[in-house]
């Protein structure tokens, strides 16, 4: 399953090979492979018959096979007869953390009551749908209207039969971002006997290589939008000379710029500054919820777009968007699309609505509305529109700069932070304790007996560990708490506003967390940690200090026998003994 945008994979599909192999078997040896393919989702059928087993235990399953619930989707078949049992399952399954797919839908509000029913994840339309679409209004009208209540089930719609760039392009320029066919990708076997013609056979270090992108959760909430109460006037109109000179300094100013959010309260500023204006509002496009994000809102009057949910091809801004043309707009009320903001009246106004494209990205779209009917010129139509042109050029160029700034401070294999973002965090972490008065708890994390792994079962399934242990990590702390790959199979874990106390209670929450984990070699029955604590500023002036401290303490769990938990004293003597880089203490 690949993003039709940009190509990056999301997910994979479980497909039985032979053919004939029984859905049981499929579940199992997908839920093998699982431990390779994470954090992208694997998307595995779940037939009628084994749904509805006396025997039904796939969540025992999945737990045995250590996969993330999170990282599973069961597919279900819209032919399914589904009974009360059925649905009562699959939801379930939903509320242990598993993901839904609903598979081989003609048309979202044919299926309706399924999909309410189970609010899946993903809907994939049947292969005939894409091929409905040339030349046929109705079909387009029927799929964008499809797209939208999907979107606000939480669900994301996903085309199958891409088949060329085409249909990727005429699906996409309807909403579908997601896609799956031989255009995107061919079928990937992992075992060579079983591949058939146009298939790819790959090894399971494969998948790893991969750059994936992961779903954010449902529910996740939008940031708050860049907070503007007025617009400043403009000094009057410029000539075409000063115009030119605006533009450039404006370009200049834009570039030099890394913050997308700065980005776009200069882009507002500079536009209140060209084309005299009432309200003004610079959106974000939500591709995955399928919304219009409000990212900058200005002027009197338009408040209301914060509780407002925009379908990105809702209302005049929608029309325009999906156009990807600027607009300009002389009566927004006469307009077909036209809709009204909540809590506002209906006043004569007028509208430029420029979107927001750099290259082949749609990133959202700047409105500008002034009192009045025909308030605006074509003139302010094309300036508005260069400067959103350089506006989206700088708004990319950051969205990029972020990207690789963070693959820089995050370790590949594990997604958590690693010592490169550590050694610039740690001193701001310091700082903040010391100006807010409050403790920091230091926990230094290392499994136990890890290169027998590796040894007995290979780097890939120590490799699968290492993601399994650092799920847990995440479960476990807080959002305000940070998990740090700290080097090979040691963790370091920094607890904001903690005691000895509540560090300790954070620790046997982790030590239980990786317990539960499958052990994926019988060389060792069960995956452990050795866990040494510290708190700054009771283990050392510096944090470093207090990470030295955990660290000798982590290796005082390991000499006094694996798998426990020691509290770094505070005289460090006492942890005085066997040169702690023994590899016996491994």
């Amino acid at each position: 399953m690949i993003d039709l945008i940009d190509r990056v994979d999301l997910g994979y599909e479980a497909q039985p090979r032979p053919a004939e192999a029984s859905p049981r078997a499929v579940i199992t040896a997908a839920l093998a492979l699982a431990q390779h393919t994470g954090p992208a989702v694997l998307l595995v059928p779940l037939h009628r018959d084994v749904l509805t087993a006396d025997d039904f235990g796939l969540a025992a399953l999945a737990q045995r096979h250590g996969v993330n619930p999170g990282e599973l989707a069961w597919v279900v078949q819209t032919e399914t007869d589904l009974d009360d049992c059925g649905i009562r399952r699959l939801q379930e399954l939903r509320e242990l953390g598993f993901l839904l797919a609903v598979d081989g839908v003609l048309s979202p509000t044919l299926e309706r009551q399924l999909i309410a029913d189970l609010r899946p994840d993903f809907v994939f339309l049947d292969q005939s749908v894409p091929a409905r679409l040339h030349d046929n209004e109705v079909a387009k009208a029927g799929l964008a209207a499809a797209v939208v209540y999907v979107a606000r089930l939480g669900g994301r719609i996903v085309a199958r039969g891409i088949d060329t760039k085409a249909t990727a392009a005429a699906v996409a320029e309807l909403g579908v971002q997601y896609g799956v066919g031989p255009h995107l990708a061919h079928p990937l076997v992992v075992d060579a006997e079983l591949a058939e013609p146009m298939d790819e056979v790959v090894p399971v270090a494969w998948f790893q290589r991969r750059e994936v992108r992961v779903f954010r959760e449902r529910g996740d909430t939008l940031s708050a939008p860049i907070g503007m109460t007025s617009l400043p006037r403009t000094g009057g109109p410029l000539d075409d000379r000063s115009f030119a000179r605006f533009l450039v300094d404006a370009a200049r100013t834009l570039q030099a710029e890394h913050d997308p959010e700065r980005i776009l309260e200069i882009a507002a500023e500079r536009v209140a500054e060209v084309v005299t204006a009432d309200r003004l509002a610079i959106f974000e496009a939500d591709w995955e919820r399928h919304r219009f994000r409000p990212r900058v809102l200005a002027g009197r009057g338009i408040e209301g777009f914060n509780e407002m949910e925009v379908s990105l091809n809702e209302g005049i801004t929608g029309w325009a968007f999906g156009r990807g043309q600027p607009y300009r707009c002389a009566d927004t009320d006469s307009h077909p699309a036209a809709s009204t903001i909540p809590g506002t009246a209906r006043e004569p106004e007028s509208l430029l609505a420029i979107p927001l494209i750099a290259g082949d990205q749609r990133l959202g779209i700047l409105d500008v509305w002034r009192d009045g009917l025909d308030a605006f010129t074509e003139e302010d139509l094309e300036r508005c529109a260069l400067l959103g042109f350089i506006t989206a050029a700088a708004w990319s160029n950051a969205q990029m700069y972020g990207e690789l700034e963070r693959r820089a401070l995050t370790d590949a294999l594990t997604g958590l932070f690693n010592i490169r973002w550590w050694r610039d965090m740690g001193p701001r972490v310091m700082s903040q304790s010391l100006r807010t008065g409050t403790g920091v708890g230091i926990l230094l994390l290392d499994l136990d007996y890890f290169k027998r792994v590796n040894d007995t079962a290979g780097h890939a399934a120590g490799d699968s560990v290492l993601r399994a242990v650092a799920r847990a990590i995440r479960r476990v702390v807080r959002d305000s708490d940070y998990a740090v790959r700290y080097g090979g199979e040691e963790f370091l874990i920094v607890l904001t506003n903690s005691t000895v106390e509540g560090a300790m209670r954070v620790a046997q929450a982790l030590q239980t967390a990786i317990a539960e984990l499958r052990a994926p070699t019988p060389a060792i029955e069960q995956v452990t940690a050795s866990i040494g604590v510290a708190v700054f500023p009771d283990h050392g002036e510096e944090l470093d200090d207090v990470v030295t401290a955990a660290d000798l303490a982590m290796y005082q769990a390991k000499r006094d026998g694996r798998d426990r938990i020691a509290v770094a004293p505070i005289s460090l003597r006492e942890l005085s003994g066997d040169d702690p880089s023994d590899d016996r203490l491994s």
